[in-house]
């Protein structure tokens, strides 16, 4: 979850070193395959606005939030233009997965600001000062990078009143899905399984967590994520 699955990582056991291989690993990325040498492009401000990116993986995207967060580090002001610029480059070097929205009453994908995934959660750690692994964006990250190799097209889902984490769609099939840490009191376990209250799609729904006992109920189907991580269980798709 913290530092992800490059396989050269596995080679060090020390935090600060797992930390600067995958330092040096982005910034050779970065340097290799976007910033060309003739580019003009500010590196010192690409890699703190990419970072800064990463490091909110899976919450709301909002240019206007990136944009301050620079403004404030460094007193100077970025377009937004600049930074879905660098969305793009992120998005085409693979450092990033842009996930879409999609209506699910109106059964159509959205034209809105998309979500944004890493390809691998220890970039999202390289500018995170502390992990709180109940907001579940790691997970979630994991989840979806899973969702993408098991050959899904993978949406957020727009409801009347919220979001689902995830519609799965496979050969014109699909599956809703939401995930958490850990299904730890009564609040949580209602906040998860009521998500689909309004939903009268017939799709399959799942709340994957890392729970070992299984809390399925009323049509909803409770999967563990280390299970599902490991092909032990499989989603099913209507």
């Amino acid at each position: 979850i913290k530092w992800g699955g490059f396989p050269l990582r596995f080679s060090f056991r020390e935090e600060n070193s797992i930390k600067r291989f995958l330092d040096n690993l982005y910034s050779n990325i970065v340097n290799r395959d976007i910033i060309k040498k003739s580019s003009k492009m500010d590196r010192k401000a690409f890699k703190d606005i990419s970072l800064y990116i990463m490091s909110n993986a899976g919450k709301e995207f909002s240019a206007e939030n990136i944009a301050n967060f620079y403004y404030k580090k460094t007193n100077k002001k970025v377009s937004s233009r600049t930074i879905y610029t660098y969305l793009e480059k992120l998005h085409k070097a693979y450092i990033l997965h842009s996930c879409k929205k999609y209506n699910i009453v109106g059964k159509s994908a959205l034209e809105s600001n998309d979500k944004f995934y890493v390809t691998d959660t220890g970039l999202r750690t390289l500018n995170t000062n502390t992990i709180n692994y109940e907001d579940t964006f790691f997970l979630e990250n994991i989840i979806y990078n899973e969702l993408l190799i098991q050959g899904f097209t993978v949406f957020t889902g727009k409801t009347y009143k919220g979001e689902i984490d995830f519609i799965a769609i496979k050969d014109n099939k699909k599956c809703f899905i939401q995930v958490s840490y850990l299904l730890s009191n009564e609040e949580t376990i209602k906040r998860e399984f009521c998500a689909y209250e309004k939903i009268t799609d017939a799709s399959p729904k799942y709340v994957l967590s890392l729970d070992r006992i299984d809390l399925s109920h009323n049509g909803i189907e409770h999967l563990n994520i280390v299970d599902f991580l490991l092909h032990k269980v499989t989603l099913h798709l209507s």
